[in-house]
């Protein structure tokens, strides 16, 4: 006998999902607006509902728990300075720590990261050219204190998406940690790399929010009862 969801619990889990979209389209278009406390709660909000949805959906507590963290992230990062770029780095790394043991514990090992060609390409895009690229880039341009813990942040976002890569299913869960990475890439870009006068930093961070974004609701939407879809 199929279980009979209840319609209450559809209709909160989808205003839940719209208002999360609402937040994230507003925030989306005023990227490029100077910090402020309506433009940090507009960017936290957003994520923080995927939390709110996920446990709603009966979802792992890592998942919720890791969401949350990902909103506080979003918090610091809505301000400008060292500081909040630590504070985020910070949230978003235990955050990525937290998907490790989520996506591993629900993967079925190396054996099945290594059992598709399009698995083992995206592991060797990872682990040979996203991450030395990102070294050789980055380590000149930061200051010497900053250098652990970026590298450190590196290697969490290419663990976190091996890990995806063991589960079984070709889901969204792993096309999001895929584009969350993608969106570390750029945003390391853009605070670092990129010269400031270039015209490249007037996309970039749409860019970023935007494969952030998506990526974090893949994730959210990828995992239902506690099992990935």
């Amino acid at each position: 006998m199929s279980e009979i969801i209840p319609t209450s619990s559809i209709t909160i889990e989808n205003a839940v999902l719209a208002l999360s979209l609402s937040t994230a389209l507003l925030y989306g278009v005023k990227v490029h607006s100077p910090p402020s406390y309506t433009r940090m709660i507009t960017k936290t909000t957003s994520t923080a509902l995927l939390s709110a949805l996920s446990s709603l959906r009966g979802g792992p507590p890592l998942l919720a728990t890791a969401l949350a963290l990902g909103a506080t992230g979003d918090a610091f990062l809505a301000w400008d300075g060292d500081a909040a770029f630590l504070g985020g780095l910070g949230s978003f790394l235990v955050a990525h720590v937290l998907y490790i043991f989520l996506f591993a514990g629900t993967g079925d090992g190396v054996a099945q990261l290594l059992a598709e060609g399009w698995r083992v390409a995206t592991a060797l895009g990872l682990t040979v050219v996203f991450a030395p690229t990102m070294v050789a880039l980055l380590m000149p341009r930061v200051a010497r204190d900053m250098r652990a813990p970026i590298l450190v942040y590196i290697t969490a976002i290419v663990v976190m998406v091996l890990a995806a890569l063991t589960m079984g299913e070709k889901g969204w869960v792993v096309l999001g940690a895929v584009l969350f990475t993608a969106s570390d890439g750029i945003l390391s870009a853009e605070k670092f790399i990129v010269s400031i006068k270039s015209a490249h930093r007037r996309w970039m961070p749409y860019a970023v929010w935007a494969l952030y974004y998506a990526g974090q609701l893949l994730i959210a939407l990828g995992f239902s009862s506690g099992k990935a879809v």
